[in-house]
């Protein structure tokens, strides 16, 4: 090894062993400050994620969450609630009230079936959820009236439960008692009664006749009707499914109010399963009656119809 390069050497070697000291100092103390990071930044994360995004990040999210089958849950991250926050940025965007209306009567449908299973806190956050898209809805008073329902009959059945089971603890109590001693009666000499004096019979006369209510006049017959169809509104037809060449039919159940104007629409089954559903519920929700007649009265009325998907039909 030449001279130069052995003279050079153990110097090098001493800049080298001082620079990775001095690396490793600023290292330890950069530290520190690297882990008060995330406290400084926590701000930010206080804030709802959905506030923060932007009306076209909110609607890529609301279909990308449609299309994953996250359409009403989980709280938070669901295709309905994305909707409502593109709605509370622009309340006139055409694509967010549009999917509104088709996630509607699935949202009403959900929240029923969570009434019947008895789940009165996520019943509550749907029907809540409906209520923000559409406060003036037929469906949600008549959602909030059986979840109200719900409530006091499972109350009732709590406190009925709480009094069976008192009562079985004091008859229990009971039987573990034991039972008193009978008393003990001393014989009391009968006294000498006088013979009784039989009273002078009275005769009481026959009550007088009462005169024949004359019968009530006839009531006169109300007339009665079921609802009658005025207008239809035929269903578009899915382009995926004309794309396959895919025909089939939907059943779907409805009310019609009063008022003739169709609500709480559900699909009750098809065939292909949930092909046709969407198109089938938004044509419905624009059909409209006369209503049904129940003693000279409008009223409501549950219908049920099926509706046919064929090809050039």
């Amino acid at each position: 090894m030449p001279t130069i390069t052995r003279k050079l050497l153990p110097a090098a070697l001493i800049a080298v062993a001082a620079l990775t000291a001095c690396g490793k100092k600023e290292a330890e103390q950069a530290a520190p400050q690297q882990a008060a990071g995330p406290e400084a930044g926590a701000s930010p994360q206080a804030a709802p994620a959905n506030a923060t995004k932007s009306v076209e990040q909110l609607l890529a999210d609301a279909r990308r969450a449609d299309a994953e089958n996250r359409t009403l849950a989980p709280p938070g991250n669901n295709a309905m609630e994305y909707y409502l926050a593109v709605l509370a940025q622009e309340p006139q965007n055409d694509r967010a009230v549009s999917a509104l209306i088709d996630l509607f009567p699935l949202g009403a449908t959900q929240a029923e079936s969570e009434i019947a299973d008895r789940n009165m806190d996520e019943a509550q956050r749907i029907v809540d959820l409906l209520d923000r898209a559409n406060p003036d809805s037929y469906s949600v008073s008549r959602l909030k009236s059986k979840l109200n329902a719900a409530r006091t009959q499972i109350q009732r059945e709590e406190e009925r439960r709480l009094a069976q089971e008192a009562e079985a603890t004091r008859r229990a109590q009971a039987a573990a008692e034991p039972a008193p001693a009978p008393a003990t009666t001393q014989p009391v000499a009968s006294a000498t009664r006088p013979a009784s004096t039989p009273e002078p019979s009275t005769t009481t006369p026959p009550p007088a006749a009462q005169p024949t209510p004359e019968p009530e006049p006839a009531k006169p017959v109300l007339p009665s009707r079921d609802a009658v169809l005025v207008r239809t509104v035929r269903p578009s037809y899915p382009p995926k499914a004309a794309r396959a060449r895919q025909e089939g039919w939907v059943e779907v159940q409805f009310t019609v109010g009063a008022d003739g104007k169709v609500a709480d629409v559900k699909v009750v089954r098809g065939d292909p399963a949930r092909v046709f559903d969407r198109e089938a519920i938004r044509a419905v929700q624009q059909w409209e009656f006369q209503p049904a007649i129940r003693d000279g009265q409008p009223a409501a009325m549950n219908m049920t119809r099926r509706i046919e998907f064929k090809l050039g039909g």
